[in-house]
């Protein structure tokens, strides 16, 4: 899948006229790709359902429960909002983590993920922490949970990561490989 950044403008834009200023904040939209190669294995976040699917192609293979950040509903755009990013992503690292099992970073935030911030920033839609604005934020990844009663009762309890029960991180890392893609929607 390919991601577009769109840019909501305030008014009607017209071919050859001139824009206002745009008043609402571009976002990260996942639009209808091609069929995916016969064999990608690739990961399908949906947050409204809270899951995550493993893919194969077009066949999902499992699906797995998940808890996301405090703030599940909104796109993440900066640090520190507790929210969970939302379009196009890869597995850029993955390790062993003494506190949630396994790790797997996404390279958020992508050049999409900053355009979006930066937007923002220009407008103070971004609420400053004493020494300006936070930053897109990072270390965003898919994880187990130190608290498996947290993931049972469904409490969205990360700072924008997803997690998983320990046992289905444990597997989801041994299925899939650095450079995955992972595609999170609402």
């Amino acid at each position: 899948m390919r991601v577009w950044v769109l840019v909501l403008l305030g008014g009607a834009l017209l071919a050859g006229c001139t824009a206002a200023e745009p008043t609402a904040p571009p976002r990260v939209a996942v639009a209808a790709a091609p069929t995916p190669a016969p064999h990608e294995r690739w990961i399908l976040v949906r947050k409204t359902q809270h899951t995550l699917s493993l893919i194969e192609g077009q066949q999902v293979v499992k699906t797995y429960p998940v808890v996301l950040g405090k703030d599940p509903y909104w796109a993440k755009l900066y640090q520190g909002d507790h929210r969970t990013p939302e379009g196009e992503y890869h597995i850029a690292k993955k390790y062993y983590h003494p506190f949630w099992s396994r790790f797997m970073l996404l390279d958020y935030p992508t050049p999409a993920n900053r355009e979006i911030y930066d937007w923002s920033a220009t407008r103070n839609l971004v609420p400053g922490n004493g020494r300006g604005a936070p930053g897109p934020g990072g270390a965003i990844g898919i994880h187990g949970t130190e608290d498996e009663g947290l993931n049972r009762r469904g409490v969205n309890w990360t700072e924008g990561c997803i997690s998983l029960f320990n046992a289905d991180v444990d597997e989801l890392y041994e299925l899939v490989p650095v450079g995955t893609r992972v595609v999170i929607e609402r």
